[in-house]
């Protein structure tokens, strides 16, 4: 009896290992099929060991840089980077691991996320910019423009998470690596970000080849996993900004608590105000994009040094 128990075990140890290496086989082929199908459309810039993928559009200055939610990627701005890109530079980037972008070291925190981009702005030449964050990248563009205010020009906050609002991380993030590197994820058609379908064409085939990347799983579960580190640094930097800040929130599914701490991040600066996007729900730069491209378009022109109203309705004090 017990030595058919010890077969029976070993079976079904060889059947675990063969599942295994068979969705790691998976997982790794397909996505190496998706990525020679559809190349980066913009340039991969070697940081220092890993390379960041940032995809440059428009002329003019000061450049304005995209950073996406949780999970997103450079397509996710595919409304707004074309308007954007008629009145000034524009780059939207893919952070470390997400996208077409190299892995990065752990932990995925606002402060790591904010020095890499900044190495990033160095090895393209770029000098001032103007920051535009939405969702959990408000953290990031916020501890960028604290830590290096010489290189914010301006900020826009895109329905940006604060820190003193709940952050609960799911059970399930510790589980992501293990279930995007053995195909898991990509095989129930799980992906993080903005839906392809509600992208507009011209950026799908991005968002599509890069949505099922273990790297890209790996790097939202390692985000979301460290957020608390990450809402000390932005609450331990948080200080008065001298440069314009936009707030942009959307008008659908808020509750007064997130109405409230989006009204409080136009206190970041003695330029701060609010734009409330009344059609559109959290993702405003898919919903209601033109609403961001006008917030950008008033933080460009006050940087250039033109006096224009940095908001159409400013937030009442």
């Amino acid at each position: 009896m017990r030595r058919w128990t010890t077969r029976i075990l070993v079976v079904l140890c060889s059947l675990i290992v063969v599942t295994a290496l068979t969705g790691a086989t998976y997982q790794w082929l397909a996505t190496r099929k998706d990525l020679a199908a559809t190349p980066p459309p913009g340039q991969l810039v070697d940081i220092g060991g890993y390379r960041l993928h940032l995809w440059c559009t428009g002329t003019g200055a000061p450049a304005v840089i995209l950073d996406t939610g949780l999970g997103g990627s450079s397509a996710g701005w595919g409304f707004v980077q074309p308007d954007v890109a008629q009145f000034t530079r524009v780059c939207s980037y893919d952070r470390a691991g997400m996208g077409y972008s190299d892995p990065g070291p752990s932990p995925r925190t606002a402060r790591q996320i904010a020095s890499e981009l900044v190495r990033l702005l160095d090895r393209s030449g770029m000098g001032p910019v103007v920051l535009v964050g939405a969702s959990i990248a408000g953290f990031n563009v916020r501890v960028f423009a604290s830590d290096h205010p010489e290189r914010a020009a301006g900020l826009v906050l895109v329905d940006a998470s604060h820190e003193a609002d709940a952050h609960e991380v799911p059970s399930m993030a510790r589980f992501v690596p293990v279930l995007s590197t053995l195909g898991v994820l990509r095989l129930l058609g799980v992906s993080f970000g903005e839906r392809v379908e509600s992208l507009p064409p011209s950026v799908q085939r991005y968002a599509k080849a890069t949505s099922f990347r273990s790297a890209g799983y790996q790097a939202a579960a390692d985000e979301i996993i460290h957020i608390e580190e990450s809402v000390s640094e932005v609450r331990s930097s948080r200080r008065q900004l001298t440069i314009p800040v936009v707030v942009v929130t959307g008008a659908r599914g808020a509750n007064e608590n997130w109405r409230k701490l989006q009204h409080d991040l136009t206190s970041l600066s003695e330029r701060g105000c609010l734009m409330i996007a009344r059609q559109s729900g959290h993702v405003v730069q898919v919903d209601q994009p033109e609403v961001v491209v006008d917030a950008i378009r008033g933080v460009v022109e006050t940087a250039r040094g033109h006096d224009v109203p940095l908001c159409a309705t400013p937030a009442k004090r």
